[in-house]
């Protein structure tokens, strides 16, 4: 079906991987990929791991993605932050790496009490998360901080087939408080596809996007012009009329076939 692309982007957790569980099909494609030389990135919207830190899990559990190809959000988000906002004063709801990170774009890191400081207010996922800092981040942004979310993802993925809250879920709750829409920085949003496409040197028109998630993913990928692939994980996962792939599979080696080289 894919034949004339020349470049494949694919998500990554929940894809290829769900914790230290690889996806059915995850090793025979991750081999295939490789073996036909074909062109190809992966994203991600993981806010607490770096590309390299995600690179160590994968080769861990068999899935060694190869250097330099994984569009991590960590390691993206503070050159958005400084594009787009200069600099300043930021609160993070997240991990001390994504705090790291928001400082690399030249942002002073503030602490709950400080809330009133903020110029900005930026949210991931935050499993140390409290009452009084998802407090002081919704008043922070109430007060006119700029509200920017590292993505709208609120569930993560497990390996039993369960879930937990993922970023997006923390995110509802300060927009909730605060009554204030949010930036998002990662997918749907268009810039970490149009960070692996100029990587790759390809148009989006030439480019397949394949993702797990409906909502971030496929509408993400269509967005900027890819085509797409849904892997329905199992087949077991509701569709959503608002968004549909040009092509659905259960399990990754489904998509052998429709690789170029195929």
């Amino acid at each position: 079906m894919f034949h004339d692309k020349k470049a494949f982007v694919f998500d990554l957790e929940g894809v290829f991987f769900a914790g230290d569980e690889v996806m059915p099909g995850g090793r025979e494609l991750m081999r295939a990929i490789k073996a036909r030389n074909l062109p190809h990135r992966f994203i991600t919207n993981i806010s607490r791991s770096t590309a390299a830190e995600i690179r160590a899990h994968m080769a861990g559990i068999g899935l060694d993605p190869g250097e330099n190809l994984i569009v991590a959000a960590l390691d993206r988000v503070g050159s958005f932050l400084r594009k787009n906002f200069g600099s300043g004063r930021a609160y993070v709801l997240g991990t001390d790496s994504l705090k790291r990170a928001v400082a690399s774009g030249g942002f002073e890191i503030l602490g709950p009490e400080e809330e009133e400081r903020a110029d900005v207010v930026l949210v991931g996922l935050d499993e140390d998360l409290t009452y009084r800092t998802l407090s002081a981040a919704a008043r922070a942004v109430s007060r006119g901080a700029r509200f920017v979310a590292m993505n709208p993802d609120v569930r993560l993925p497990s390996e039993d087939g369960s879930f937990s809250l993922g970023g997006g879920a923390i995110v509802a709750s300060v927009r909730a408080a605060a009554g204030r829409e949010p930036v998002f920085f990662g997918k749907p949003e268009p810039f970490l596809f149009e960070e692996a496409l100029e990587e790759l040197g390809v148009e989006a028109g030439h480019a397949v996007m394949v993702g797990d998630n409906l909502r971030t993913d496929i509408a993400g990928g269509e967005k900027v012009g890819m085509a797409t692939v849904w892997v329905n994980r199992w087949g077991v996962i509701a569709g959503d009329p608002d968004v549909t792939a040009d092509l659905e599979v259960k399990t990754l080696d489904e998509l052998m076939p429709h690789l170029p080289g195929g």
